[in-house]
């Protein structure tokens, strides 16, 4: 139960960890950007004997914190609330699905949300402002219980005993709902389809709530989904996970991830779905791993699964360049360092951000006018049971071409017109992998004219390639220009005039 909402004011000396206003624009596009507290009461769960999620712990009381991402001009709303699960594996807010689609959502006046969910963000939420997160409070309200095994009290997904992830649960379904309602205390209440003249003909609700979350977030939408989905009074309009599979986050702090669906005589794990749409996107990184199923058009189970050729977990773009110095600089000054490592090749740059801002265009599409997502082809695999090379430990690798990028999956000219080999992972200094954040080795400049001839014949490739993947779906009009350019920048950088 939601018991307050509290506006927390940007000032000169302190603002929202995370902020995007100063590094997006947001003057010139006409957005603002507010944060706020969120405060309440939440059940502990736990797995229960028939399927279905026990109260271990009942009305534990929380604060946690939020951001608001909207168009000044309220007559600019889409109608779309992108609500995110904001990332907490390196244990601060990672805003993810942000970072790779803001320019979408800006263009399009969609409302972004983005709610903390986890206590792991909670002592870089007060190193980073110890008077604006004070009242931050994710306190385990049963702290004698035993630790559960196998936890590690050190790197990423460490046990933390002074938190209770299991609060968020309620969180999230009582946050919801009031985004998609009129109470008094939305604070997005005035935003609401009928105040924009070119959709009034929309007689939808109000407010479309999607929800979305990159890599272990993507796991809490599953566990929503098979537990806490209530099909007679749905909240979300549509899901877009990425950078995930189909398990499920732990209902609570003590107990593992589980896995999520798979109906009789479907491998386990390897679906996802509901009445409204979801879609899973995932890079290089993750599709060795996830084996999902299939594409599906059931009333009851909509899904579709993307794949992108030659990407990786994390990007140059997306964990670098983004942030920028100052930003990298802030997270430096809380323990926190973005950062490329590997020592073969450079960070991996394949810009595709375009295929995350397509496949929000069609979720909408799906979801509010009932125009279903194109499909796409997996990326090709083979069982390599003797040498495998996935660093993730799956026997299962990619196909490669004569250049060494995968085939199949989503494609575009970035990879069907290459000037480099893309890796979903990079090599260390110490010798080990990273199989997250994924390295490109440019082809030399002799390569590079020997395929294309000159920078000219190049342009009318990707042109003519773009247009291509524009036909299926997977490059938007809006996009198609500054995504062209992008690769002629990329290719004069790279040698060829």
């Amino acid at each position: 139960m939601i018991n307050n909402i509290q506006h927390i004011p940007t000032t000169p000396t302190s603002k929202p960890f995370a902020a995007a206003a100063k590094a997006c624009g947001f003057d010139k596009l006409g957005y603002i950007e507010d944060e706020y507290f969120l405060s309440g009461t939440a059940n502990i769960y736990k797995e229960g004997s028939t399927g279905k999620p026990e109260i271990i712990f009942p009305e534990a009381p929380y604060t946690t914190r939020f951001l608001v991402r909207r168009p000044k001009d309220i007559s600019k709303f889409s109608g779309n609330v992108v609500l995110e699960i904001l990332n907490s594996t390196a244990e601060i807010d990672i805003d993810r699905m942000w970072v790779n689609s803001w320019p979408f959502f800006t263009r399009n006046g969609d409302i972004y949300v983005g709610i903390s969910s986890k206590g792991h963000v909670v002592d870089s939420l007060k190193k980073y402002d110890p008077a604006r997160y004070a009242p931050i409070n994710w306190a385990n309200p049963l702290p004698d219980r035993e630790m559960p095994p196998g936890a590690r009290l050190t790197g990423f997904f460490r046990f933390m005993p002074q938190y209770e992830s299991g609060l968020f649960w309620d969180m999230l379904v009582d946050f919801a709902r009031l985004l998609k309602g009129d109470s008094p205390e939305n604070p997005i209440k005035e935003y609401n389809i009928a105040t924009n003249s070119a959709i009034q003909a929309d007689t939808s609700p109000n407010r479309h709530i999607f929800l979305t979350g990159w890599s272990q977030s993507g796991f809490y939408i599953s566990r929503y989904l098979k537990s806490f989905y209530d099909k007679a009074n749905p909240i979300f309009a549509g899901y877009l996970s990425a950078g995930s599979g189909a398990g499920c986050s732990p209902l609570n702090a003590y107990e593992r991830q589980q896995l999520g669906f798979g109906p009789p005589g479907l491998p386990v794990g390897s679906m996802m779905g509901a009445p409204e749409p979801v879609i899973a996107i995932n890079t290089e990184s993750e599709n060795r791993q996830v084996y999902w199923y299939g594409d599906f058009d059931e009333a009851d189970f909509k899904f579709r699964t993307y794949q992108i050729a030659a990407s990786s977990h994390d990007t140059k773009y997306n964990l670098l360049d983004y942030y920028g110095k100052e930003g990298l600089a802030e997270l430096e000054r809380i323990g926190i360092r973005n950062g490329y490592s590997g020592i073969d090749g450079d960070p991996n740059d394949y810009p595709y951000e375009v295929i995350y801002n397509a496949a929000f265009h069609h979720l909408y599409n799906w979801a509010r006018k009932g125009i279903p997502a194109p499909y796409a082809p997996k990326i090709e695999t083979y069982t390599a049971y003797e040498a495998s090379t996935d660093p993730m430990g799956s026997y299962v690798d990619n196909c490669r071409d004569i250049f060494g990028n995968c085939k199949g999956g989503i494609r575009t000219p970035a990879v069907d017109y290459p000037t480099a080999k893309y890796s979903s992972s990079s090599t260390m200094e110490n010798g080990m992998i990273n199989p997250m954040f994924g390295k490109v080795n440019p082809f030399p400049p002799a390569m590079l004219k020997q395929l294309y001839g000159d920078i000219e014949n190049y342009r009318r490739l990707v042109t003519e390639g773009a247009n291509a993947v524009m036909a299926q779906g997977f490059i938007l009009p809006e996009d198609k220009e500054s995504f062209i350019e992008g690769l002629l920048q990329t290719a004069e950088a790279r040698g060829l005039v």
